[in-house]
């Protein structure tokens, strides 16, 4: 088809086998950064279909402001670093949102066990 490549980052973070011939995945943060490189299966006047592998494919608009993969791998580590910032944020609310309901159930559990103790004298 065409020379032309899409790229898309991502990071990988370290996994290993340990003694058990369990997975181990290492709690050091230390995140190796991969570039996938996809081809060109088929353009369209509208986008362009690329793929990986024997059967997965990705559709891609010519036009769309947000992309799965980029034609330049400037533009896919752009992408990149906007889909993690948003991703942290995301990440953030949710982890905000888990330590105050943790603090409220440990307040009605504490509650609870007050009057159930005062009941009980």
């Amino acid at each position: 088809m065409s020379d032309l490549k899409f790229y898309r980052y991502k990071a990988e973070q370290p996994t290993s086998i340990d003694i058990d011939g369990e997975v181990y995945v290492s709690k050091l943060s230390n995140p190796k950064m991969v570039c996938q490189e996809y081809d060109i299966v088929k353009e369209t006047p509208k986008g362009y279909w690329i793929g990986w592998g024997d059967t997965k494919y990705k559709f891609i608009l010519k036009v769309s402001k947000k992309k799965y993969a980029y034609p330049t791998k400037e533009g896919a580590m752009v992408n990149y670093i906007k889909r993690t910032e948003s991703r942290i944020k995301i990440l953030t609310s949710q982890l905000d949102f888990a330590k105050a309901s943790l603090g409220v159930a440990n307040d009605l559990q504490n509650t609870t066990n007050r009057t159930i103790n005062i009941g009980d004298m």
